[in-house]
Parts: structure tokens; sequence; C-alpha cells
């Protein structure tokens, strides 16, 4: 679990343009992930003044076959000859993390995908298992390398064995900003707070899918409760999102002669957001959480950003109605 600083910085940090570079402390999170997955050491077995094959050694010994198999596989398909330390008494293991440290981006995502492919055929091997002990089996290290990525906004995920690029940085600025923005400008503080932490949870992982859908719907009903109480048009405490829609098309909010062409949208307003949320993200789910998939997030957090977009926009191209 993430400590209470981070919790704290993804909830109030408004979401950026995705990022293709790797910044250090993402690097950094990545050789922590080794250490779990694959025994990462900077012990040079050779160094140990016990027989080579000693148990003892063992563990040394494996980690550092593991990423000679990826230094070999790096400089075969970059054509190097060896990285820098090569050659002398430098583990393996140490040679490709300082290397991995300060290369630029493209290399850094081949080391990534060399080290995690060998974890996964590691893994396979009972003396591996044996010898280092993983704490972390291969398929979760794959999840919590894309749970840093999400983390720091970097546009690459690590599916089936490739880092794959994400290609979705427009939709990201031109909804999940352009929301941001809005409800700041626009005076929106209820559902500003609540989109924030729908945000923030989204980049938390797997774990809090299931409250980012919920602060989603509650972001978008503090929206259109808003609206109403700006132009003084009644609606009751308990009004659901569905009931809060078809109030300010009822009400005007979008001009008559254009609401048969928005027939699409107020159907994806009224059932969406509050469909997605309802059957995934809310009630009581018993003693396990609801299995909330990562990308059905994200659609639920592009949709609610969509839709807020749009109403405060609606409403300020209609704002000099009088209040009905």
């Amino acid at each position: 679990m993430d400590p209470y600083s981070k919790r704290k910085k993804a909830s109030e940090t408004p979401p950026t343009a995705i990022r293709y570079d790797l910044p250090k402390e993402f690097r950094n999170q990545v050789i922590f992930i080794w250490a779990e997955a694959a025994g990462y050491t900077e012990q040079p077995a050779s160094h140990r003044r016990i027989a080579p094959y000693d148990m003892q050694n063992m563990p040394v010994l494996v980690a550092n076959q593991l990423f000679n198999q990826v230094q070999r596989k790096f400089c075969e398909a970059h054509g190097l000859e060896g990285l820098p330390g090569s050659g002398g008494f430098a583990s393996p293991c140490l040679i490709v993390k300082n290397y991995f440290q300060s290369c630029p981006d493209d290399e850094a995502l081949d080391i990534i995908e060399f080290t995690f492919n060998e974890i996964f055929v590691a893994q396979k091997s009972s003396d591996f298992v044996a010898y280092i002990q993983p704490t972390l089996t291969a398929a979760d290290a794959a999840t919590k390398l894309n749970r840093r990525l999400q983390e720091h906004a970097i546009g690459f995920r690590f599916e089936q064995g490739r880092i794959v690029q994400l290609d979705s940085e427009f939709l990201h600025v031109e909804t999940t900003e352009s929301a941001f923005r809005l409800l700041l400008a626009s005076g929106y503080e209820g559902a500003l707070e609540e989109f924030q932490l729908a945000h923030g949870y989204y980049r938390q992982g797997a774990d809090h899918y299931d409250d980012c859908l919920t602060n989603c719907l509650k972001s978008l009903e503090s929206t259109l409760k808003t609206i109403c109480n700006r132009r003084n048009w009644a609606y009751n405490s308990g009004d659901t999102a569905s009931r809060l829609v078809d109030l300010v098309f009822t009400k005007g909010l979008i001009p008559s002669y254009l609401q048969s062409q928005f027939g699409a949208i107020r159907t994806t307003l009224e059932s969406g957001v509050p469909t997605i949320r309802n059957r995934e993200g809310g009630h009581g789910s018993g003693e396990k959480p609801n299995d909330v998939p990562e990308y059905l997030a994200a659609y639920q957090l592009h949709l609610t950003a969509s839709a807020i977009v749009f109403l405060i926009r609606a409403n300020g191209e209609s704002g000099s109605h009088q209040p009905q």
C-alpha cells in the first residue's frame, strides 16, 4: 500500500498530459521490483570466498545469471560489445542497474522488456524459485510495473511480454484536463473535489477502481446540482443523476431545437456513468471488493470528464436564461 503522502498527492494533483519519458523515481521503483521478483543483488558471486556452487552462494549466482542474460540480449540487440563496467568485477545486476538508471528512455524500455521477460522464464524453474524465494510472482511484478507507469502518467504498459505505447494523450488532454480547468474556473468546488478523488483513486490502481467509479458519479451529480442551484431549478436532495439530467433537459439547458440531435448524449448522461457505477462500483460488495478492470475505470473517468465539460459549457452558452 502506498504511504499517506503519495495517496494525498494523487488525490490533489490535477492530471497532466501523458508523458513518454522515464523519470529517475520511476526507474528506481523498477529496480525495487527486480529485487522482489528476481533477487537483484550487487554482490558478484565470484567474490565470495566459498566454492562457486556452495548453497549459500546460489542466490547470488542465480540472480546474476538472469541479469547476465539481460545484458547479453540487450547488447546483441544494439550491436554492443558490452555495457559500461563489463569485464570487471562488478556484478551483472549492478552493471544493468547502472546503465538503466542513466540510459536514454527507449533503451530503458528495452531493458524493462528484457528483464521482465527473463523473470517470467526464470520463475518457471523450481530451482530459481527455491534459491531466490521471490516475494513477487512474475505476473504480480508486471502488474506492479504497470501501476508504477500509471502513477507517473507514463504512456506505456507492459502487456504480453512487450512494452506498448498508449495513444490516448489527445483524449486525456481534451477531456480530463478540460474538466479540471472548467470545474476550477467556474466555481464547482464540490464537483471538483470529487473528480480529483476519482482521478486519484484511478492512479492508485486496481484496489481503488471501484472508488474511482463511485466518485465519478458523485462529481457528475454535484455538477448537475450546482447548475440547478444557480438557475433556481428545484430538485430533491435525493435525486439521482438520471433525474437531474432529465431536469436540466426539461428546463432547456439544451435548446429545444437541438435536443433531438443530442438524444445520444442525453442517453449517455442518464445511463452511462450511473449504470457503470451502480453495477461495478456501487452498493455493498460483501467480503470481496468488486473486480473492476482498469479499462472500465479509465472509460468511466473519461466519460465523466466529457459529460462535465459538456454540461458546464452548455450552462455557459445558455447563461443569460432566466431562472424557471
